[in-house]
């Protein structure tokens, strides 16, 4: 029984954090229990597992009595995550540089690869994804575990904005980005610490100029 719970409420929070995401589920909506044991398919002790797990995450909040919905992302809170990423992402590149191993700096070269052919067939979830696992590479290679721990408290929300410029962006900027990575990727390959460091700066500066675009109007 604890198994099989714990694998249902898993798949529960994983339904839910992607109907978030894919913005399937808009910001504001509010998620009532009973709703969501029919949307979901199990248990109110599931829903409620569910909820507190996407609250931790930062994806959902409980509001009067309780009731939970789904986060609105501010343009403030995006500002200070752009911050936060501006000021680790660039740091991470260097350390990768010094520490991955060949899998790892091959397993980025792939996610790149995968970028660019979601940007060019207009795939936003698996573009989002390749910038996920691409990223996922870097910290893992950088070796440093407290960067990789503050970084992936803020996962859910950094997901969520890529989801929410993803659908405002035309192909043309996806391709640009795609390609942006892959400069990223080429000084990390040139084993160029500075280069891949400015490069990740401006790519976080680029992407924090039109999430901040999208976002106006969000506080």
């Amino acid at each position: 029984m604890g198994p099989r719970h714990n694998t249902r409420a898993g798949r529960s929070t994983q339904t839910l954090r992607e109907a978030i995401l894919s913005l399937r589920l808009v910001p504001g909506t509010r998620l009532v229990e009973r709703e969501m044991v029919d949307r979901l398919g199990v248990s109110r002790t599931g829903v409620r597992a569910a909820l507190q797990s996407l609250e931790a995450e930062g994806l959902v909040v409980r509001g009067h009595r309780g009731v939970f919905s789904v986060a609105v992302v501010s343009r403030e809170e995006a500002r200070q995550i752009y911050e936060v990423r501006a000021a680790l992402e660039p740091a991470m590149a260097r350390l990768f540089i010094a520490r991955a191993n060949d899998e790892q700096v091959a397993a980025l070269g792939e996610a790149v690869v995968r970028a660019e052919a979601a940007a060019r067939a207009l795939d936003g979830a698996a573009y989002v994804e390749a910038f996920r696992s691409f990223y996922a590479v870097l910290l893992a290679g950088s070796g440093n575990e407290i960067a990789r721990r503050i970084l992936e408290t803020l996962e859910a929300r950094i997901a969520y904005l890529r989801h929410l410029t993803t659908q405002k962006a035309p192909q043309a900027r996806q391709l640009r980005t795609a390609a942006l990575l892959r400069g990223i990727f080429t000084a990390v390959q040139r084993r160029a610490p500075d280069l891949a460091a400015r490069r990740c700066a401006a790519f976080v500066e680029r992407s924090a100029r039109f999430g901040m675009e999208v976002l106006k109007g969000n506080g």
